[in-house]
């Protein structure tokens, strides 16, 4: 039984270490960015090229989209980073957690909007076909998110 769990986890170290390259790609800087990286915007546009077949048009448009809308994801990303660090730096029954709290639910509205926003602006560009083919990649992963959430919530 041993023998099987240490044959069994040499295979997952080596399986780890061989496919580590497959989900690291070189930006046009030179850098490396790894899947657990925010993939950058043209790479989320190549997905979807690929995914929905989207041709080069769909592809322009997506990508301005996209790019459009990156700064205010980042200044939002950036506010909710700032009150993570203040939140670690406050007494639990100060009243500045409250500001907090109210400031973190005024960011989740602001991030809800602005992904709404960019989702209609995406789907006036996209066909029939590719509408519905977007919805179901998205049930797909919130699915998998769920499932993966469950995991973690069961082993807590």
């Amino acid at each position: 039984m041993m023998k099987r769990m240490t044959l069994a986890l040499i295979a997952a170290l080596a399986a780890g270490l061989f496919t580590t390259g497959a989900y690291a790609e070189k930006s046009g800087d030179g850098a490396v960015t790894h899947s657990r990286d925010k993939p950058s915007v043209e790479m989320r546009v190549e997905r979807m090229a690929q995914k929905l077949g989207l041709d080069d048009t769909q592809r322009d448009q997506v990508t301005n989209i996209m790019t459009a809308a990156e700064p205010e994801f980042n200044a939002l990303r950036e506010q909710r980073k700032s009150n993570r660090d203040r939140l670690q730096a406050v007494d639990a029954d100060s009243a500045e957690v409250q500001e907090i709290a109210a400031s973190n639910g005024e960011i989740a509205t602001q991030v809800t909007l602005l992904k709404t926003r960019v989702r209609s602006e995406i789907d006036a560009v996209l066909t029939e076909d590719q509408r519905a083919e977007l919805a179901q990649m998205e049930a797909r992963r919130a699915e998998r998110f769920d499932r993966r959430r469950g995991r973690r919530s069961n082993q807590s």
